[in-house]
């Protein structure tokens, strides 16, 4: 293939948070043979059934942006969210995504690592935020939403991980507290929340 064809695919994965469908390869003119060959010679890898990321800006993408550009509705979460906002020494060892409950689940890739998680619709868009991961759009929970999820699901991630991201949370000087409290409240965790947040202040 011409190193104008490659430049060409090479622009459109840049453009899409390095992952790419297989219909947008095909609606901008490249077909199987032009995939497979690209393929084979180390410029693409297959990431899920029509899926593919550009191989070469692998090292440039965090696992982050790779995994909430192949779940598209989804919301980075739980300990994941935690770890990058800096709330937790945990590493998770899978990118945490929040999904509606209900509906088929996406086909999730060999590479990254993911873990679905089926939340409520009634609470599913709370605290949803935005922030740009390598140049990429990417949906978020909150600090807020992210402390209380793991309050809320406690007795699977542990009690010490959820006061340490409230710990340090309290710790530092971007603190919404009536916002923590609005959330709570509405997920019905105030009265768990509450008292040690009182006991941080």
């Amino acid at each position: 293939m011409k190193e104008k064809r490659i430049e060409k695919m090479k622009r459109i994965f840049e453009k899409n948070g390095g992952v790419a469908k297989y219909s947008l390869l095909r609606e901008n003119k490249f077909c199987s043979k032009d995939i497979a060959e690209l393929v084979s010679g180390g410029y693409l890898s297959k990431v899920k059934t029509g899926y593919y990321t550009w191989v070469f800006q692998n090292s440039e993408i965090s696992e982050l942006t790779l995994a909430a550009s192949v779940v598209k509705n989804g919301v980075i979460c739980l300990l994941s969210a935690a770890a990058y906002y800096e709330l937790t020494t945990v590493n998770p060892t899978a990118i945490d995504i929040a999904v509606h409950t209900g509906g088929k689940p996406p086909v999730l890739p060999s590479y990254p690592p993911i873990q679905l998680h089926r939340f409520k619709n009634t609470h599913f868009d709370l605290g949803i935020s935005e922030v740009m991961i390598d140049l990429i759009p990417v949906r978020i929970y909150d600090k807020e939403r992210t402390i209380c999820d793991l309050f809320r699901m406690r007795s699977q991630f542990g009690m010490d991980v959820a006061l340490e991201t409230l710990k340090t949370y309290m710790s530092v000087k971007d603190v919404h507290i009536q916002k923590l409290y609005e959330y709570a409240e509405k997920m019905r965790l105030k009265t768990v929340i509450m008292p040690y947040v009182e006991a941080l202040i």
